[in-house]
């Protein structure tokens, strides 16, 4: 479908709807003439409401797609008016926290008004300043439910001379629209001076949208970006979409992703696209991870979110699908597509083996659960999150690896996670409603004419340890333990944040959480030397387990001496290796697993 052709669709679609629903229409509008100020200035205008109607209700958001937490968007909301088509103020009033009600006094034409705090592009929700502005229309843009379902238009007046880039529509210069409410808030706004560069793939049109500098090569963008295109429409039968923006935020403390309906905004520091194997890893690890969530959870949607409900939280089993086995794809698809090598892909498997059989948290918390719960403990990390919890993305991501790998066994290679994906996503299409975990098992099922009720009952609703010895050995690996069992443990993890040695977990039992070692603790020197996040846990894994180290920390801007004596690795480091004589099968299945020689 051609652009223009669609954007007739779309004038006509607004036509017939407009005319079933009483020629109500819906426009918004959106100004920064102060961008160091942080507001965004709004307009919501419908026109053509029901005569009969008294009151108007509308809202605002608490949580935006992409992310399972409340935000509470209107926490932001400074000033408000509302106001007739003749311009007399309407009473209104404020009925829960993110709701209002206004009385109409006959009016069949409301003009709301309104100004809203933006400063959280790291958030990837809203954010406005001297250099340029990002809007996740759900955190700005007010709606009324009963009207939800109708095409709106969007005007934006940007700042001197910023420009767009949005997936949506322009009908006119900085005039958009979109089919519905929905569909609006899965499109972002881009305002500023970003350098756009657009290119074709797959017969469809495309975009790299970038603010900020690195030493990055367009020419490069395009051919690895074609790349992953080229491999997901294959994989997936089709392109959802007629235009697709890949959008990035390049600043020192950029980082993250989220993906949307047809484009993804991406944080990236300068130093990722620097050498050719971090920007590997990092940009396109995550261009991977964000363009596979076009299909996994933008088309293929877990049946809570189909359609969304932005004023409460919307519980779901299935994030360890939406979330975990796009983790899994991200990787094996960077491996299939010959950016990074299979023997790189199965040494980091040892890593995965280990980080899953460390954590105490997936002993506590199944799968199912923790995609449930992600709403009031997985974005809301605690003392005890990574000893009490599980986590959708890294061990949804194992448990899809050796899914796979099962139902390649099973079917003698003939069927694969692969298959499933793509039966999911014909059977569950957007426009008829979402899939709940039974569906996929019931899937898996037909497909493979197998019972998975038990793998289900152990490792996605059930903590029971992964099988991975058993399962690798599908493809002819086998996992060994390292000579060098007797390891120190820090009982710690930190994280790089800002330059800054931040405290992330504290491992339960260990010699760390014992001597009163806290997360969010800023560790500032190790045996009184300065050390950075990298060096502390180099530095004591190397020490003499009798040596007592001791940790310096900020703690509420206050330092803190913490000693003790770090305790032996109970989870050894592993190695993952190839058969020495492997059957046909093992070789054909891990041939056709990895896109690769044995």
């Amino acid at each position: 479908m051609t652009k223009k052709l669609f954007q007739f669709k779309q004038i006509i679609l607004l036509l017939i709807v407009n005319v079933m629903y009483s020629q109500t229409t819906i426009n918004y509008k959106l100004s920064m003439p102060e961008p160091q100020s942080h507001i965004y200035e709004v307009e919501a205008q419908f026109d053509n409401l029901p005569k009969k109607l008294k009151k108007f209700n509308f809202s605002l958001p608490v949580w935006r797609s992409g992310r399972y937490v409340v935000f509470d968007f209107a926490g932001d909301l400074l000033t408000m008016s509302v106001s007739d088509s003749k311009g007399k103020l309407l009473k209104w009033e404020k009925t829960d926290k993110t709701t209002w009600s206004v009385e109409l006094n006959s009016s069949t034409s409301i003009n709301i008004k309104y100004k809203i705090f933006a400063n959280e592009f790291n958030a990837r929700t809203k954010g406005l300043n001297s250099d340029h502005g990002f809007v996740d229309p759900s955190a700005i843009f007010i709606y009324a439910e009963e009207y939800k379902s109708l095409p709106l238009t969007l005007i934006v007046t940007p700042f001197k001379n910023w420009h767009v880039t949005t997936g949506l529509v322009e009908i006119e210069k900085n005039k958009f629209t979109a089919p519905n409410y929905d569909y609006f808030t899965d499109c972002p706004l881009e305002i500023g001076t970003q350098k756009d560069f657009t290119f074709m793939a797959e017969g469809k049109e495309h975009k790299i949208s970038i603010f900020g500098e690195a030493n990055y090569n367009f020419d490069t963008l395009k051919k690895d970006f074609s790349t992953l295109i080229s491999y997901n429409k294959n994989f997936w039968g089709k392109l959802p979409y007629d235009n697709y923006t890949f959008m990035f935020h390049i600043t020192p403390t950029a980082g993250g992703a989220t993906e949307h309906i047809n484009s993804t905004i991406l944080g990236e520091r300068a130093a990722n696209f620097a050498k050719r194997d971090i920007y590997i890893s990092s940009v396109l690890g995550t261009v991977s991870h964000e363009y596979f969530h076009t299909w996994n959870v933008k088309q293929l949607r877990p049946k809570a979110i189909a359609p969304y409900d932005f004023l409460k939280e919307n519980y779901t089993k299935e994030l360890w699908i939406s979330e975990g086995t796009t983790s899994y794809y991200d990787d094996l698809i960077l491996v299939r597509t010959k950016f990074k090598t299979a023997k790189s892909y199965t040494d980091d498997i040892a890593t995965k083996v280990r980080n899953d059989r460390r954590r105490p948290g997936n002993l506590n918390q199944s799968l199912s659960e923790s995609s449930f719960d992600a709403w009031i403990k997985f974005w809301k990390s605690s003392f005890h999150s990574y000893n009490f919890q599980s986590d959708y993305y890294e061990k949804g991501a194992n448990v899809s690896l050796l899914l796979d790998l099962e139902i390649r066994k099973i079917t003698n290679n003939s069927h694969s996670l692969d298959n499933v994906m793509k039966s999911m996503f014909e059977k569950f299409p957007l426009e008829k409603g979402g899939f709940t975990v039974d569906d996929f098992q019931k899937n898996i099922e037909n497909l493979t004419d197998h019972s998975f009720i038990l793998f289900f009952e152990n490792y996605i609703h059930g903590t029971k340890p992964l099988p991975w010895e058993e399962i690798l050995n599908n493809v002819g690996l086998v996992i060994s333990v390292k000579d060098s069992l007797k390891e120190i443990d820090p009982g710690f993890t930190v994280v790089d944040q800002n330059g800054k040695a931040i405290v992330r977990n504290v491992i339960i039992n260990s010699s760390a959480m014992s001597a009163g070692l806290d997360i969010q603790d800023e560790v500032i020197a190790l045996n009184g030397e300065r050390v950075n996040a990298k060096e502390i846990i180099e530095k004591i894994t190397s020490m003499n387990p009798l040596t007592t180290i001791k940790i310096t920390v900020f703690r509420e801007d206050r330092i803190k001496e913490i000693s003790f004596q770090p305790n032996y690795q109970t989870t050894p480091t592993y190695v993952v290796a190839k058969v020495k004589a492997p059957t046909s099968l093992q070789q054909k299945t891990y041939e056709s697993w990895l896109n690769a020689t044995w």
